[in-house]
């Protein structure tokens, strides 16, 4: 048997992470959300999109606010038989900024067209400080390109 104390704090990583986090809140445990952020997850597009759209307070519509107070947060994950030091950071970033700003704003903005300019502008900021930092969106490029030769 598992012992736990009101001290104890709950991960949600599968997809049925709603049900967790209701159920959790409820007998007043904190959550935190991983279920959606798996940015090892091999797609294709502007998969920062989805991730943007996770809200870890929507839960559910009737959660009271002492239930929403025990939302810690969230990460991402990223699962390591596609990833080595060779793509580590051009596969996280900026992606995961898609689910940064998700996590410190406020749970109204879901916008992603709203998001669109600010991603763009984040990865160009990235390559041109040196970070090899993959495309967002297939109509948008930076003044500066990443450089290997460059970089080593």
């Amino acid at each position: 048997a598992v012992v736990s104390t009101q001290s104890t704090g709950v991960h949600a990583w599968k997809p049925n992470w709603k049900t967790i986090f209701q159920d959790a809140t409820q007998a007043g445990y904190r959550v935190i959300l991983s279920a959606g952020w798996y940015i090892s997850r091999i797609s294709y597009g502007e998969d920062w999109q989805n991730f943007y759209q996770v809200e870890p307070r929507s839960f559910n519509s009737t959660a009271t606010p002492e239930q929403l107070a025990l939302v810690l947060g969230g990460t991402m994950c990223m699962w390591g038989e596609h990833v080595d030091n060779s793509n580590i950071v051009s596969r996280f970033w900026p992606r995961a900024s898609a689910p940064a700003e998700r996590l410190w704003s406020e749970g109204t903005l879901t916008d992603v067209k709203f998001m669109e300019p600010r991603i763009e502008a984040h990865r160009c900021r990235m390559v041109y400080r040196g970070y090899p930092a993959e495309p967002t969106l297939s109509r948008g490029h930076c003044q500066v390109e990443y450089s290997w030769t460059k970089h080593r």
